[in-house]
């Protein structure tokens, strides 16, 4: 939803935007309460997976679309964030079967603090029926939503690194995960007539889950590249735009198939601020 649907329950770590030039001055990146402190986000997310089932090639598809509120407060680290699913139409076709999810599977708030860096803790989970644990994955998007900033300034060229790692029960199942990712200060460009500062992200990640997908118990290791981009409004506070294709590779056991089986996984997700000022 990604803000991140998982294709067999692995998403990936997503970053994004557009943008161009550069300011000449050092910018402050950093998470404060934004302006105003109740958005909305609408998120796309497309993943392709490519199964080798012992020589056979097989395809199988994940799609989805959701509109989630995200409200901020202040807290002792920095910030809380609430995030309420209010739309979601998401799709799973296999070789085997196909699944679909709507907002009617989460009920309740995905809760968690931030800092001014954007390190999170998860603080509460929404209750995730079966079905839609094999698109929203609550850890995944609270570990991914917002990008990692310096919580300092930052010219343009400027890079930095970090780490992003969690563990823990997901929708029935388990998830745990590393991603390690490289930020870029590309420059600024005006959407909707705001200037926003645009970070160009490399790096990598690696996903371990379990659970269950279309009716059948799986368990399923990934890694791989992942690129994209962010978009930040640094005089609201708010993320505008992200955006990241991913391609991991690694294997996967399920319950109906008598042997492990490889996969490649190519995805491609948005997020977008639906703004009204």
């Amino acid at each position: 939803m990604r803000a991140r649907f998982a294709l067999v329950a692995a998403t990936l770590t997503t970053l994004a935007a557009c943008g161009g030039g550069g300011p000449a001055a050092p910018v402050g990146l950093a998470y404060s309460l934004p302006t105003p402190a109740t958005v909305t986000y609408v998120t796309g997310d497309t993943a392709d997976m490519d199964i080798d089932a012992g020589g056979e090639s097989m395809q199988a598809r994940t799609t989805g679309r959701s509109t989630m509120v995200a409200s901020f407060t202040r807290a002792p680290e920095g910030l809380s964030v609430s995030l309420e699913v209010t739309d979601l139409d998401a799709r799973v076709s296999t070789p085997m079967s196909s699944a679909s999810a709507d907002e009617n599977g989460i009920e309740g708030p995905l809760v968690f603090t931030m800092d001014r860096r954007g390190s999170v803790t998860l603080v509460s989970q929404p209750e995730v029926t079966q079905e839609a644990s094999q698109f929203f994955g609550p850890i995944e998007l609270a570990n991914s939503l917002f990008p990692r900033l310096p919580g300092r300034a930052a010219r343009t060229g400027e890079q930095w690194t970090d780490t992003v790692t969690f563990d823990g029960p997901q929708g029935g199942g388990h998830v745990k995960g590393v991603t390690i990712l490289t930020y870029t200060v590309a420059g600024d460009t005006v959407v909707g007539g705001r200037s926003v500062v645009k970070l160009d992200v490399v790096g990598t990640s690696e996903i371990d889950a379990s659970g269950v997908i279309t009716g059948m118990d799986f368990s399923q290791s990934v890694k791989g590249s992942v690129e994209g981009w962010v978009l930040f409004d640094i005089g609201r506070s708010l993320m505008v735009e992200n955006y990241a294709d991913g391609d991991l590779r690694g294997s996967m056991d399920v319950s109906a198939a008598p042997f492990p089986l490889g996969v490649r996984i190519r995805s491609r997700s948005w997020v977008k601020l639906q703004d009204s000022l």
